[in-house]
């Protein structure tokens, strides 16, 4: 026997973007800062709704009332 395992499947679109809204979800409760355009930002509040057989993610940037994808933004890196 080899031991080799065998490789992992390929996320899914939905793996992907349940990932996604934890990280969102995560930047929130923490205040973790967000850029979006190129300037940093924090988020305000995330909403999410079920269209046909997904969910769908917006996000709210502080002082912005401009609903946002969370593919729009990237987190920044934070020292543990």
């Amino acid at each position: 026997m080899s031991g080799r395992s065998p490789a992992p499947a390929p996320e899914t679109p939905a793996e992907a973007a349940y990932k996604l809204d934890r990280a969102v979800l995560r930047a929130i409760h923490t205040c973790q800062p967000v850029l979006f355009n190129g300037k940093q930002h924090h988020l305000r509040a995330m909403g999410a709704q079920v269209l046909g057989g997904g969910v769908s993610s917006v996000i709210y940037l502080m002082g912005d009332a401009t609903p946002r994808q969370p593919g729009d933004i990237t987190f920044v890196e934070q020292a543990e």
